[in-house]
């Protein structure tokens, strides 16, 4: 039994780094909902879409981290409560080493990309030209972006990850300057690309010292003991496979419009609008897979099956009602927040919007889950259903997107996540674990079900008479958006209370 002492550093735990991830993904979501209009409106609708291509063709290349983020965090925390630290020490510093040899393939692939990739992108030849440039870019900064990880890593595993999003939230103040620096000075598409990856590497100052302050690590040397770091990496290789499922079957989806679309730019560029409210989500929703891991890792090695129960059913039910608050706002005002964000010439993909909400919802509900998966390591059922997930999910994409443009990425992914939850439920929770589907299942149903009986009440509300003021459409769509959110969350939160979910575990209990 937990020390009320325990219980309340457990708490702050929690709390502190959801306060903090999610004030850096809000930070990060305003970045994106003001810049993106902005920088779409100064450098023109195909010309951004260059830069969504860059970046996605390097997101691709994080498959290259060979599960290892994953898996260093995993036994760093096991080792730390193990008391492991000299252990910790060597593998650290040839952490160090691997992910700078990694970042020279990356680097390499990306000049590779550069040089003879014109062919796979239908895009003309003076916006290959642009491509190229911030291809250059991100291979100039690829070994000092790869190597914070490592350091990243660190910080996470020692529970200090309200300290990396706070440096996160001072990156994101500081991308959002840059934004008005450009409008300001006329900067071009690749000088800005130049300074924006510039920031995003210098993270890795405050990382470094900070795991030399507190000692996680005693020297920034490179190490090479290898048979030490073989632990890491073999388990890491397991969810290797994993990776180049679960990436592939998210960074591929604006490449291959980029490739099979008649206007790769423009499709990419609707792509990376509608692209920002889902991603909002999924970086909060997400945030507790990285401040989960650390504490179901030590929940296995204890092995005590109370423990690991109550997390899952505990926290599918509270990340459950986390994701219908975050989601549901966007189902139901789609058509709203895109006509605010970019105009009402866009509004025609909110449906788009919607479909992707709702994969978001249904993914995010298994993060309690998957972390426990992770913690046990056992992840090849989840492997092979990911390969054939991602290839179904590829091949809709492909066949669609003539038709749907960009809808046909937003199937796919739909394909993907539905067949990967099945897994979940018909293998890893029972058979793993040893847990209740029953219960688990409920766990998400009882408040999603809750989220769309909220939303059938709300829609008797007249919104359509709902007084604007003398500002322009968007500014009135915005305060819509607005109104209609918060309208279906107050009788959200009603209906949550009504059925106990906002009481305590003793009261929910006896009712």
């Amino acid at each position: 039994m937990l020390s009320k002492n325990n219980k309340i550093t457990k708490n702050n735990y929690y709390l502190s780094s959801f306060f903090w991830s999610t004030l850096s993904k809000v930070l990060n979501a305003i970045l994106g909902f003001v810049s993106i209009p902005l920088l779409l409106g100064f450098y023109g609708k195909a010309d951004y879409g260059i830069l969504s291509i860059a970046t996605a063709c390097n997101g691709y290349m994080h498959l290259l981290d060979l599960g290892m983020n994953t898996g260093a965090i995993r036994y760093f925390s096991l080792w730390k409560a193990e008391k492991k630290f000299d252990l910790i020490q060597k593998v650290a510093h040839t952490n160090i080493t691997f992910y700078m040899i990694i970042a020279g393939v990356n680097a390499i692939g990306l000049l590779a990309l550069a040089f003879w990739g014109e062919s796979l992108f239908s895009i003309t030849h003076a916006q290959f030209l642009q491509l190229r440039s911030c291809l250059f870019i991100l291979a100039l900064f690829s070994i000092i972006c790869w190597v914070s990880t490592a350091f990243n890593q660190l910080l996470v595993s020692d529970k200090q990850m309200t300290f990396t999003m706070q440096m996160q939230c001072l990156q994101t103040l500081l991308k959002t300057a840059l934004v008005f620096v450009v409008l300001w000075a006329d900067l071009s598409l690749t000088t800005y690309f130049f300074f924006l990856t510039l920031l995003i590497a210098l993270l890795i100052i405050p990382y470094a010292c900070k795991c030399l302050k507190d000692k996680l690590i005693d020297s920034l040397r490179l190490g090479n003991y290898w048979k030490e770091f073989r632990i890491v990496l073999t388990f890491s290789l397991s969810l290797f496979a994993l990776s180049i499922f679960q990436v592939t079957a998210t960074q591929s989806r604006p490449i291959l419009l980029s490739i099979f679309t008649d206007k790769g730019a423009d499709v990419v560029a609707e792509y990376r609008i509608i692209e920002v409210f889902p991603l909002f989500i999924i970086m909060i929703g997400g945030t507790f897979s990285s401040i989960f891991l650390p504490k179901t890792a030590e929940m296995v090695a204890r092995n005590i099956h109370s423990e690991i129960s109550n997390f899952a059913y505990r926290w599918t039910r509270l990340t459950s009602i986390l994701a219908n608050c975050l989601c549901f706002p966007f189902i139901f005002s789609a058509k709203e927040i895109l006509t605010s964000y970019v105009g009402s010439s866009y509004s025609n993909l909110s449906v788009w919007l919607v479909l992707w909400s709702i994969t978001v919802l249904i993914q995010i509900h298994t993060t309690p889950g998957n972390s426990l998966v992770l913690a046990y390591g056992k992840t090849k059922p989840l492997v092979i259903t990911s390969a054939i997930s991602c290839i179904i999910s590829i091949i809709i994409n492909i066949l669609c997107c003539r038709y749907y443009g960009v809808g046909s990425a937003v199937i796919g992914y739909l394909v993907y996540v539905v067949i990967v939850i099945v897994v979940y439920y018909g293998s890893y929770y029972k058979k793993l674990m040893n847990l209740s589907r029953l219960k688990m299942l409920s766990a998400f149903c009882l408040p999603t079900g809750l989220a769309f009986i909220a939303l059938f009440f709300v829609r008797f509300i007249p919104f359509e008479h709902f007084p604007t003021g003398d500002f322009s459409e968007r500014i009135d769509m915005f305060v819509l958006f607005l109104v209609k959110s918060f309208s279906w969350g107050i009788v959200y939160v009603i209906l949550l209370s009504v059925f106990n979910f906002l009481l305590t575990k003793r009261r929910r209990t006896i009712w």
